[in-house]
């Protein structure tokens, strides 16, 4: 046990971290929404230091709680991606190697499933310091019970397992494992976890707590309390982009619960000693539909791209209060970068706790930021090589300042830049890739977010199986793996059957494409279409135009439509020997507006 000085045992404050599951940075009124009510975070605002930037460690909760507990990255810790539910696999200390698309040019390596044993987490620290220690909520960092929060420094635990989301938010509660009981039938878990949080607060005043109050909700499935849906539901968002009452309900729930909290806190008089930190483990969902609402989208980001399970702004921005009595109680905004690795570094110095010797901390304290100072760090970064879809690539990220680069892993039509460069404080949607404009910073940032991830000993390597002919160029590849694309200044060389693209602009209706050609090749080429219903190119599902084989550029127009949301489009120029030179491709709305145009005349600056 540390030793600490009578002098010091008495001024050690209580501790209170709450963290909500899948509360983006936009799903409160404190941060701008017109549509979720949350008085309760609105109140505590005013005690706390509101931070602009605050970023959790990882898009994806179990990292991101690991993180929080041991103070690494995920890079370090090696829990990278959401598994905490799932049995251990001897193979997780390896690479996947099953499964990978043509464009993997590189291994990346498989996640953790449990936070490790040998972690000395945030909680054994206080517990080893004389406090009183207790976990409510959702666990999700580890399956088999060695690894549920009672081994993990918390003498107190109210949770359940497997846990990536409750089976039912009302009681019977149905878990399978843990320490939850149920409640009377219809018992909302928020209220239930409320009420274990309030019942550990207030067991013995003898000894200062640490409680981590880590909420299930607003986490899958979608449930709310029925009177509070029928009153969104009758209140919509006056701006119509957060569309959920079932969301919105359940957020209510979360905010109310940090009302009750505030409450019992000061009619005890604790909430003079009482640090509390009010954060999100990642990014709102916005992949998903909730269907008992029409099927409308779980929330909305905006202005952030993308959200939970993505690399890009809306996985990892998050809320974040810290409210620290006799610094804080004015109320203030910080708009420093944090993240979730921060965290125990600022506790521990709050509570005059020695830092652990056997313990690495990636984070800084972030009390000169509570105090009003800056905190003098180059960097935050993220780690997440897991989860290609068209919403996010697998890759890495690291934040300087307002430059923020992403590394993506698995170049490809889809996601055809390695490295994407923004200006978050003139572009905080993301939506300008800077990389080409400004290569010294990503070279630069590139090596410093190369040697994060390398921390470890697991970055990504090399695949040898990749097939270079599926390297994408200028965003296509070519239709045949044998074949190859080359760009040169008089544009992109086809030598084989043709290209093509994937991941368009999601919108339906009668398209146009447009390009530009030169070849020597006789014969008829063929348009085919995909869209999001069915992603694959049919016959069914093409026209056809002449080509004009005397070698000199001609322009092409045809036209298409989608029933659904459109996806791809692949070229075909026949079977000729004779090769191809593509100078222009547009795609234009059903408006008759450019949606993409990709410009081959002229090779890209080389990037590192």
């Amino acid at each position: 046990m540390f030793g600490l000085s009578p002098a010091l045992a008495e001024q050690r404050p209580n501790v209170i971290f709450i963290l909500v599951d899948d509360l983006g940075w936009m799903d409160s009124s404190l941060y701008g929404s017109t549509f979720y009510k949350t008085p309760a975070m609105e109140r505590l605002a005013k005690s706390s230091v509101r931070f602009t930037n605050a970023y959790s460690a990882s898009p994806l909760c179990s990292p991101s709680r690991a993180s929080i507990l041991s103070g690494q990255y995920p890079a370090r810790h090696g829990m990278t991606e959401a598994l905490g539910h799932t049995p251990v696999d001897p193979a997780d200390s390896g690479y996947s190697t099953t499964k990978l698309p043509d464009f993997a040019s590189q291994l990346l390596p498989r996640s953790k499933r449990v936070l490790e044993l040998d972690q000395h987490t945030l909680a054994e620290a206080f517990r080893d310091a004389g406090y009183r220690t207790g976990f409510v909520g959702k666990w999700h960092l580890g399956l088999a019970p060695e690894f549920w929060p009672e081994h993990q420094g918390f003498d107190f635990s109210f949770h359940g397992a497997p846990d990536p989301g409750p089976p039912s938010y009302f009681s019977p509660y149905k878990f399978k494992a843990g320490t939850i009981t149920d409640g009377p039938a219809g018992e909302y878990l928020t209220d239930r976890a409320t009420d274990e949080a309030i019942r550990f607060i207030n067991e013995d005043k003898g000894k200062p707590f640490f409680l981590c109050l880590w909420h299930w909700g607003v986490h899958t499935p979608l449930m709310g309390k029925p009177e509070l849906i029928e009153y969104y539901r009758q209140h919509p968002d006056p701006q119509g982009k957060q569309l959920s009452p079932t969301m919105a309900a359940m957020i209510q729930s979360v905010d109310e619960s940090l009302g009750r909290l505030l409450d019992d806190l000061e009619s005890t008089g604790l909430d003079k000693n009482t640090i509390i930190i009010f954060t999100s483990d990642n990014g709102g969902l916005t992949n998903k539909k909730v269907e008992a609402d029409g099927n409308v989208p779980v929330t909305n980001n905006f202005p952030l791209r993308r959200g939970k399970a993505s690399i890009f702004e809306g996985g990892g921005r998050v809320p974040a209060l810290i409210r620290w009595p006799g610094v804080t109680d004015a109320g203030a905004v910080s708009d420093q970068p944090i993240t979730g690795v921060d965290f125990y570094p600022t506790l521990l110095e709050i509570a005059h706790i020695p830092r652990p010797a056997d313990q690495v901390l990636d984070g800084v304290s972030l009390v000169p930021a509570l105090k009003g100072h800056a905190l003098g760090r180059e960097a935050i970064y993220c780690y997440f090589p897991h989860s290609f879809t068209e919403y996010s690539p697998p890759g890495a990220w690291v934040r300087e300042g307002d430059w923020k680069l992403l590394e993506n892993f698995w170049v490809s039509d889809f996601w055809p830049d390695r490295f994407l460069l923004y200006n978050l404080k003139e572009d905080i949607g993301e939506t300008t890739n800077l990389a080409e404009k400004r290569p010294e910073i990503v070279s630069r940032l590139a090596a410093k977010l190369k040697e994060h991830y390398s921390v470890g000993g697991r970055p990504p390597k090399p695949n040898p199986d990749y097939h270079p002919a599926f390297a994408p160029v200028g965003g296509w590849i070519p239709s045949a793996k044998e074949d190859r694309l080359s760009l040169d200044a008089s544009g992109l060389t086809v030598s084989g059957p043709g290209l093509s693209t994937r991941g368009l602009v999601r919108e339906s209706g009668t398209f146009t494409l447009r390009w530009t050609m030169r070849t020597e090749r006789p014969g008829k080429g063929k348009v085919f279409w995909s869209d999001y219903a069915d992603r694959t190119f049919k016959p069914e599902r093409r026209v056809e135009f002449d080509i004009i084989s005397d070698g000199r550029p001609h322009a092409y127009e045809v036209s298409f439509t989608a029933a659904d949301s459109l996806f791809g489009v692949r070229l075909d120029f026949g079977n000729g020997a004779a090769p191809v030179v593509v100078e222009k491709i547009e795609l234009l709305t059903p408006a008759n507006q450019a949606l993409q145009q990709w410009l081959f005349a002229k090779e890209s600056p080389k990037l590192p």
